[in-house]
């Protein structure tokens, strides 16, 4: 993420939507808070202050680029765990993409892939024509 609407020192924002068939075993915002780094920037947004029109399965973060390799991990485990597959609403800056991460994702390949839709994004922004 070089690009000056993504370089690496801005924050993430990111809404991540569990979809599961039935109730999973473990919540994926208790998944994610087993991790003292994630606590305070991942929380849940139907419940107090969240948007309106959330649902109960929504939750959103604000994070350090450098943490998004250990959150993308975290979450294809909980996805591997629960059978389920999750859709991730990323933004940095202006530039916004959405990739859907369920048991075939590769986590270690999840980055890249969020870089170059953040930068196809960007680069649809800058080239209204395309």
């Amino acid at each position: 993420m070089t690009e000056p609407s993504t370089r690496p020192g801005r924050p993430v924002r990111m809404v991540l939507t569990p979809r599961t068939a039935r109730p999973p075993r473990v919540p994926l915002l208790a998944w994610i808070h087993r991790r003292p780094e994630f606590r305070a920037a991942v929380r849940d947004a139907a419940g107090q202050g969240g948007r309106p029109g959330f649902s109960d399965a929504v939750i959103i973060a604000v994070v350090a680029q450098g943490l998004l390799p250990g959150l993308f991990n975290l979450v294809q485990s909980w996805v591997d765990q629960q059978r389920t597959e999750v859709s991730i609403r990323i933004q940095v800056g202006d530039a916004e993409a959405e990739i859907q991460v369920n048991g075939r994702t590769d986590h270690t390949k999840l980055l890249d892939q969020a870089t170059r839709a953040l930068r196809e994004a960007a680069d649809g922004e800058a080239d209204p024509t395309a």
